[in-house]
């Protein structure tokens, strides 16, 4: 019994996830078309910080030492 109910709980989860997805997409679709250099611009930055969230990174310039986890 306990398995159906993990089933249906994502399953929820899922739809409201797919509903939020939908409505992001028509904004950004909208976005672009009605200014699209910017649009595209910011969703990159978006998505770079979206992959870039689980990473450690660092880098050292100079005099400088930047690390994030």
């Amino acid at each position: 019994m306990s398995e159906i109910h993990k089933v249906i709980s994502n399953v929820d989860k899922m739809k409201e996830v797919g509903v939020n997805f939908a409505e992001v997409g028509n904004a950004f679709g909208d976005a672009i078309r009605k200014q699209p250099e910017k649009a595209l611009a910011i969703g990159g930055v978006l998505v770079g910080l979206y992959i870039l969230k689980n990473k450690k990174i660092k880098f050292k310039y100079k005099d400088i030492e930047f690390e994030t986890e």
